[in-house]
């Protein structure tokens, strides 16, 4: 029985051959080239980890691809900086915090899609931003607070120049001691959308 399946598979691996003219077949790059333009808008949902703090954010993001790596560097992929403003509308079930909102801007943001010779490219990212948030009742200490993101993701090109996304990060904000309160926050965040990258 294992022989019979054997021979089936080499016999298709034959005929494949022969049809493509014995010729490898080569995966397209799908990834952004050195000196591509990106914009993108993405929304989804963030969640406190040990506080209880809800929020849905809308992110737009404009970006650009530095370079390409390449497998003897490290693995085939681009590397993308970006800068990410956003808005967040706020639910808390604490008092008098319900319909906050906060308002940010994370730059810079860097993304590392890897190459895999398909439309499907998983990513690496992280960078920093400032934030403005109303929240109450966190410790927060003011209005002000930096932020920080760290997370995983993949897009799925739909031709050259559309792309859509979607990633988990972990973030982290806080004031840097400015305020005598300094808590932080700690949350999850999911966000999903698309991105179009600008012909060259």
């Amino acid at each position: 029985m294992q022989r019979h399946w054997y021979r089936w598979w080499a016999g298709g691996f034959v005929a494949l051959m022969i049809l493509t003219g014995g010729a490898p077949i080569r995966a397209e790059n799908w990834l952004p080239q050195a000196g591509t333009w990106e914009t993108g808008i993405r929304t989804g949902y963030i969640w406190g980890l040990r506080k209880h703090a809800e929020m849905i954010p809308v992110n737009l993001r404009a970006g650009y691809t530095v370079f390409n790596g390449q497998w003897w560097l490290m693995p085939a992929g681009a590397l993308e900086i970006s800068a990410e403003p956003f808005a967040s509308v706020i639910h808390s079930k604490r008092p008098h915090t319900d319909g906050s909102m906060e308002l940010g801007l994370g730059l810079p943001v860097f993304t590392y899609y890897f190459d895999t010779g398909t439309r499907f490219a998983p990513f690496i990212e992280g960078g920093l931003g400032l934030l403005y948030t109303d929240l109450r009742g966190y410790s927060l200490g003011g209005h002000f607070s930096f932020m920080e993101n760290i997370g995983v993701g993949a897009s799925f090109f739909l031709n050259k120049n559309l792309a859509f996304t979607a990633s988990w990060r972990y973030r982290h904000i806080s004031n840097a001691n400015l305020y005598e309160d300094n808590a932080g926050l700690d949350s999850g965040v999911i966000l999903a959308g698309f991105s179009y990258f600008l012909p060259q």
